[in-house]
């Protein structure tokens, strides 16, 4: 079971249990409730709860395009917001918190929002209320469809993520809400609030149309729960005063959109009707038919003298088949890099991402093959040399290569003019036990492979001279190397800390001590779920990324492994990994950092064991925000790298087939979309004259 499902589940049987203790204060005085009513009522209304409760089986699939779009173009308008509202929200936060307040309002927020929704479906379908079953359904419905627009393409950000001060009680009162929320929420769907746009449509739908005042009591009930959803919406950190005006402005437009269309809906898709419809089906196929053909005709005939109403429809049309195919570029930034099969290991760097693949139909040392993919030109070319008993490890600094294993080093340029760039300039072997290479470099700027042994660190130079790196004292098998920087991580420390040097100046060595401490309830969450208690003092750095602004460290503090970013000229430091998740493989580069992380990470499991497979994560060291890139939760991601205009990973699914990946971070919108755009706004010109000029001769004959 998923963490944060217990939470979810208590919410949902909570608020099923309290819909149906609060039936008898709102049921006609006709009306009796027993278990066959129950059964009864989805036998009457099957089609009703089909149109509510589908918006449930889409929501997923929109809540993830919603956020592969606001990680592909980043459109947040949270910045207008806050600049209209400024921090009111917050000074309601601070003039009203208090520990009572933040678990009263929290549950309320979940379990009193799902009680508002399925008592007011379920108790005009219960009571037999055809007439205000048909308008609630269609309401509900449309509130979620008129809404989609803004979730898709007017992010706005919740209060807590975007105002310092402001904190998110209810996403962080206890790490298995904050599991659960995040499973549910892309936190960037503001606008326009569904708390105060769903409930709002249910009040006025009821108000429009209850003839008799049967629901005025329930209505009653339902302001009040609307007034105390502003408050909660607002107070834990979630919402803008603009996000409940647009949840209004959702619902009011909603009412009339159901207004418009409940006759014809239901004219169709009414459960007795459709019963009927069948029986004569089955009774008189050919007579069904031709009933089916001239309704068909009557739909169609209107087109060929086209109204206001049918130039509406085109012009909707227009505008949604634009959006859609702007929504599929933004949403497909991803494609796997060509020529590169069954990948088992990459690198990356600046222009270059090179793959080690090997084939698992062949047996034998010719299924190793490397490809080194150019950025640029998308182009893809087989490294040649001497064949690899076993997949090298590779790594890679601008248009260097190394290939190595424990006791062998292939080096490339793969931007030569002087020789075949895709031929080793030199291949070695050594008699030292390698562990890993790097690529950094001397004092002058020419490239040096690092080779860590079990005792030290080796340099080797173009003229092949390997020269001991002997200032290194109690070496860790944790080495990094950037440019003319070499970072290791200290094993002697009590806290985990990482050092500092140079090529050039070997005898210059700083030190830093990483902070990786988070909030005593995340720690107290891993302790108890995992049997593994939090320690801070003896942590190990197991994973180190560097360039020459910063260090990212992975480090190991028992249940889960925490990554911290380092600026390294004022010593700052950011925990970019969620405190209670899993992660892993950092790259930094660029002004990104790009690194691993399980979602709603189970440390039950062990240190490592997720529920789910590593999503890859990007922080944006400039605008410091962390973002997550890939959204698979059928696949395993791995390797990512930070090259020039993008990031590589190895994409693997549950039968094992892998594939390189490359996210795109500078082209969002391909060229025929540009296109697109062009032609829709001329042929909206038109179309909206048309539509001005048969509104206007429609007004002059009423």
């Amino acid at each position: 079971m998923a963490v944060g499902s217990g939470i979810y589940i208590t919410w949902i049987t909570g608020a099923i249990l309290l819909s149906i203790a609060m039936m008898p204060l709102f049921k006609p005085s006709y009306a009796k409730i027993n278990a066959e009513g129950f059964v009864d009522m989805f036998r009457r209304y099957w089609a009703h709860m089909f149109v509510v409760f589908s918006v449930y089986l889409w929501k997923d699939l929109l809540d993830g395009l919603d956020r592969i779009l606001m990680a592909n173009t980043q459109l947040d308008m949270t910045p207008y917001v806050y600049a209209v509202e400024g921090d009111i929200v917050l000074w309601i936060q601070e003039a009203f918190r208090s520990p009572l307040l933040d678990f009263t309002m929290t549950h309320f927020y979940v379990m009193g929002f799902m009680t508002a929704t399925f008592a007011s479906f379920l108790y005009p379908i219960y009571f037999d209320d055809r007439h205000m079953a048909d308008r609630v359904s269609l309401s509900m419905f449309w509130v979620y469809v008129l809404a989609i627009p803004f979730f898709l393409f007017f992010n706005v950000r919740v209060t807590g993520d975007h105002i310092p001060a402001m904190e998110t009680i209810a996403y962080d009162l206890t790490p298995e809400i904050h599991n659960w929320f995040t499973r549910i929420d892309p936190f960037t769907n503001g606008m326009p609030s569904l708390h105060i746009g769903l409930p709002l449509a249910i009040w006025l739908t009821m108000g429009r149309w209850d003839e008799d005042g049967r629901w005025n009591k329930y209505r009653t009930i339902l302001f009040a729960f609307i007034s105390l959803t502003a408050f909660s919406i607002i107070y834990l950190g979630i919402h803008w005063f603009a996000d409940i005006i647009g949840g209004m402005m959702v619902a009011i437009l909603a009412v009339e959109v159901t207004d418009r269309t409940h006759s014809s809906i239901w004219k169709v898709a009414d459960e007795r009707i459709f019963t009927r419809r069948l029986a004569r089906l089955l009774e008189d196929p050919s007579g069904f038919l031709r009933k089916a053909t001239s309704e068909i005709r009557d739909f169609i005939r209107p087109f060929k003298e086209p109204s206001k109403k049918q130039t509406s429809l085109f012009i909707a049309l227009l505008l949604s088949s634009t959006g859609t195919v702007l929504l599929w570029d933004a949403t497909h930034q991803d494609f796997p890099v060509e020529g590169v099969e069954w990948p088992k290991s990459a690198g990356g760097s600046d222009g270059w991402l090179v793959g080690v693949e090997v084939d698992p139909v062949l047996d034998g040392i010719d299924d190793v093959e490397v490809t080194a993919w150019n950025v640029s030109d998308e182009e893809s070319y087989k490294l040649v040399g001497d064949p690899w008993s076993e997949p090298p490890s590779v790594e890679v600094s601008g248009s260097f290569l190394v290939l190595s294993n424990e006791h062998r080093i292939d080096f490339y340029n793969l931007e030569s003019s002087e020789q075949d760039p895709f031929s080793p300039i030199f291949s070695r072997t050594e008699q030292l036990s390698i562990l890993s290479c790097d690529i950094g470099e001397d004092e002058v700027g020419s490239p040096l492979v690092v080779m860590l042994t079990n005792n030290s660190v080796f340099t080797l130079d173009m003229g092949q001279v390997i020269t001991e790196f002997s200032e290194i004292e109690r070496l860790s098998d944790i080495v990094e190397v950037s440019g003319n920087l070499i970072a290791w991580s200290m094993s002697n420390s009590t806290t985990p800390t990482i050092a500092i040097s140079s090529f050039s100046n070997p005898l210059s060595t700083s030190t830093i001590s990483l902070n990786v401490q988070a909030d005593e309830a995340d720690d107290q969450f891993l302790s108890d779920s995992s049997d593994t208690p939090v320690v801070y003092d003896g942590a190990s750095v197991v994973e180190i990324a560097m360039d020459s602004k910063s260090i990212v460290a992975v480090v190991d503090v028992g249940p889960v492994n925490r990554t911290v970013f380092v600026d390294i000229a004022t010593g700052e430091q950011i925990m970019l990994s969620t405190p209670i998740w899993e992660s892993s493989s950092p790259s930094v580069d660029h002004g990104f950092v790009a690194f691993l992380q399980i979602p709603r990470f189970d440390p039950s499991g062990g240190s490592g064991e997720g529920t789910e497979p590593n999503q890859v994560y990007l922080y944006e060291i400039s605008a410091n925000q962390t973002r997550q890139i890939s959204f698979d939760e059928e696949k395993t991601h791995s390797s990512p790298h930070i090259l020039l205009g993008g990031i590589g990973w190895i994409v693997t699914d549950s039968e094992g087939s892998s594939e390189l990946n490359w996210h795109d971070l500078e082209e969002t919108f391909e060229p025929y979309s540009s296109v697109l755009l062009q032609v829709s706004t001329v042929l909206l010109i038109p179309l909206l004259f048309i539509w001005a000029s048969q509104n206007q001769s429609e007004k002059r004959e009423e």
